[in-house]
């Protein structure tokens, strides 16, 4: 079996389903992330304890899928990969990947696979790894082992004189309680608020808030119910796509909402709108979040990407707190968390990570955080209102991606254009100017040039945009 060894990214695993990956993949896949995990922990791989009986102290492993067309068939390949080779298996069953990470992180188990291609369209099929505590692994911290273990030998074949257990648990309930557990909600308004799922994980959200929260409306929910085929516009479940939030702009005028609230595929990133139907840039809700951890935890260190940095770093600087750039993606930004011991992580693609959730992100706790803020403003003051002071004086452009037949001749050229900026190599090119900055960087998910733009003013904005824009198209 020939292994397309494309499908390893920086910090996840994804692929086109069946070319690329497949159950035959997935469970191989399954069976090196057992010997990676045994290897790492300087053990041999032996028959696990479960986590309600407890029994021989070999690996446990927990397993979710999203509503993907290949998740219930991919969960059967990695419960039999991981069964066949001794370890015992929490199964979740239909989870986000945020539950999953929850599930990682609480219960006495070694590590966690989620089933998922996050916003990719219909096609794609993937896993997210995590280790102990829900630990993220990167292409730095095994992904790339795991590749080379299932590419060195795609015969590899994990087994054990006695199989693994599998249990099936419901996360869920105990999830939700979790999340609203940080958060006085007693003290919360009542909000109608209009939401879209992108047909994903994000419906099983609304659902509990409905009945956790009557008195809050949500007056409407867009791209509802559970669907793998993502019958959207684009195909794509991701609100970063402005052809996406035309049904949620519409909802929010119509019904007179108080915000929007958006997740993409498998929850684990969310998006806002205000109550005029305006797109929030994540950037902005990065830096409130950031005030927000700040009153909670002084002097605390904040963790953030390198596409868009200004308005945080004002306002991490203007709260006492400690700014810190990494490399965008979650196993980066997890693991840059634990070793600053950082209060807050984010990301320009809609990632939250917080020191609450374990380092680990969460798409639920950004919408009770929005709420907290809202909750604590004076009467009737809007979202946008809050929101008013950072669009004015930090414009930022939407992310634009390019697809680019020579990278390396590309960022020569941004290089040689640019040569009189500040330069940060920290995650792609950063070109700094006192009034102006932009960032580009391949992505790490797909065959893409990735650019971010950032300036003082509009009409700056605009021209550096033009300005930037020719030079990749030239």
């Amino acid at each position: 079996m020939n292994i397309d060894t494309s499908i390893f990214k920086a910090y996840d695993i994804r692929g086109v389903y069946p070319s690329q990956i497949n159950t035959e993949v997935v469970y191989k896949i399954a069976q090196a992330y057992v010997k990676f995990l045994s290897e790492s922990e300087g053990a041999r791989v032996k028959p696990a304890r479960t986590v309600d009986q407890g029994g021989d102290q070999g690996l446990t492993i927990v397993v979710g899928h999203d509503m993907r067309l290949s998740g219930e068939e991919f969960t059967e390949a990695v419960i039999r990969g991981l069964t066949e080779a001794g370890v015992n298996v929490v199964d979740l069953g239909l989870v986000s990947t945020d539950m999953l990470y929850y599930a990682a992180a609480t219960l006495d188990v070694d590590g966690g696979i989620q089933i998922t291609a996050s916003h990719n369209p219909k096609e794609y099929g993937g896993l997210k790894l995590v280790g102990k505590k829900g630990k993220p692994i990167s292409g730095d911290t095994g992904i790339y082992q795991i590749r080379d273990l299932v590419n060195a030998n795609s015969k590899l074949q994990i087994t054990n004189s006695k199989s693994g257990t599998v249990i099936q648990k419901d996360i869920k309930e105990e999830y939700f309680e979790f999340v609203i557990s940080n958060f006085d909600t007693s003290k919360f308004k009542n909000f109608k608020i209009v939401a879209n799922t992108n047909f994903g994980m994000g419906n099983l959200s609304v659902e509990y808030l409905k009945k956790y929260f009557p008195k809050t409306n949500f007056v409407k929910v867009v791209y509802e119910g559970l669907d793998g085929n993502f019958p959207l516009p684009l195909g794509r479940p991701d609100p970063l796509i402005p052809e996406n939030r035309a049904e949620i702009i519409a909802a929010l005028k119509e019904h007179g909402a108080d915000l929007g609230v958006a997740w993409d595929a498998d929850a684990d990133r969310c998006f806002f709108f205000d109550e005029n139907g305006d797109f929030v840039t994540p950037a902005y809700v990065n830096a409130l979040v950031s005030e927000y951890y700040l009153q909670k935890f002084p002097g605390g260190k904040i963790v953030h990407d390198t596409r868009v940095v200004r308005v945080i770093d004002y306002m991490v600087e203007k709260n006492g707190g400690v700014p810190v750039q990494t490399k965008a993606g979650h196993s980066f930004i997890k693991e840059r968390m634990i070793k600053e011991g950082a209060v807050f992580g984010s990301e320009t693609s809609g990632h939250y990570y917080f020191k609450d959730t374990f380092y680990l992100d969460n798409g639920l706790f950004p919408l009770f955080i929005v709420l907290d803020i809202l909750s604590s403003t004076g009467e009737g003051v809007k979202f946008s209102e809050i929101l008013k002071t950072l669009r004015e004086k930090f414009f930022i452009s939407e992310e634009m991606n390019f697809k680019v037949a020579n990278l390396a001749a590309a960022l020569s050229a941004f290089k040689q254009k640019y040569s009189d900026s500040k330069i940060e190599e920290i995650d792609g090119l950063s070109f700094n100017y006192p009034n102006w900055r932009f960032n580009v960087r391949k992505s790490n998910t797909e065959s893409l040039l990735r650019i971010n733009v950032e300036a003082n003013a509009k009409e700056l904005l605009e021209d550096k945009i033009k300005e930037v824009v020719e030079l990749v198209k030239k």
